[in-house]
């Protein structure tokens, strides 16, 4: 289990055992294409704001199942898979220094399905009629805007830098170039795990690559109660780097080339 933890980063809402400091409003959205702006809904079908919902005792346990990557002797790769389970437990509110009302979420987390929860740490998320924010580790996401359709896209990391540096398994990366928030399909019925969800929302967060990056991030939730599954790759490979550049660059997977970071699954298993 030691190995999730330290793959388990901020960026995916889950504290790291080795330090990655990393874990995503604003007044104004500014969408980064104007071929996907929203298309104001007459009227505004106000159930979205069930995606994501924030009310005391609602809870969500997910299985969290990862894969880290990382450097070995003679120039070697370690790939160390692991499983964990997190229930996230929305505790109690409070009101911020501009009289903001703030949801606090209490995030517990086990090896196995029957050890005892143990406390990791707290989130706290706010929703207001245009946005809904996530802020955790004093990392602030906007999560979703408000109304949404199909051809919605936003900056979800608009207060983080992004060429900020953390560490995953004791090695920098840039985990946060090139995201886009876009809304891939919204209201449509999905089956996640043992659970079949009428109405269920997906946005992909990110999905870039080059030669030596790949970054993927997408989320899917569902109406009532929120974030359903979600997986990540945040990968670093110098595979392409190589002199003369190896025959299948292009076409080997990034399973296979590469050499930090960590790809990580999130799917629910239990919720009220």
């Amino acid at each position: 289990m030691k190995s999730l933890r330290n793959a388990t980063m901020r960026l995916v809402g889950f504290r790291p055992l080795k330090k990655i400091s990393l874990g995503v409003g604003l007044a104004l959205i500014t969408f980064a294409c104007s071929e996907r702006q929203t298309i104001q809904p007459e009227p505004f079908d106000v159930s979205q704001y069930a995606y994501f919902p924030l009310e005391i005792g609602k809870f969500v346990e997910y299985q969290i199942d990862s894969i880290v990557y990382d450097f070995a002797s003679g120039g070697s790769t370690i790939q160390d898979s692991s499983r964990t389970y997190a229930r996230e437990l929305v505790a109690d509110t409070l009101r911020d220094n501009l009289g903001e009302l703030r949801y606090i979420i209490e995030r517990y987390e086990r090896p196995t399905e029957n050890a005892p929860w143990k406390f990791k740490n707290t989130i706290t998320a706010t929703k207001t009629t245009s946005q809904a924010v996530r802020t955790e580790d004093n990392w602030r996401y906007l999560k979703l805007v408000f109304p949404m359709d199909r051809r919605s896209e936003w900056d979800g990391n608009s207060w983080i830098d992004k060429s900020r540096e953390i560490e995953i398994a004791g090695e920098r990366m840039r985990p946060f170039s090139n995201w886009v928030y876009e809304v891939d399909s919204i209201d449509v019925q999905a089956s996640v795990g043992q659970f079949s969800f009428d109405s269920t929302l997906l946005v992909t967060e990110a999905d870039d690559s080059n030669v030596i990056e790949r970054r993927f991030s997408r989320v899917r939730y569902a109406k009532h109660i929120g974030v359903v599954w979600r997986e990540q790759w945040i990968l670093d490979s110098q595979y392409c780097n190589q002199t003369p550049p190896p025959g299948d660059c292009d076409t080997r997977p990034w399973e296979q080339k590469a050499e930090k970071g960590f790809i990580l699954r999130q799917t629910v298993i239990a919720y009220n």
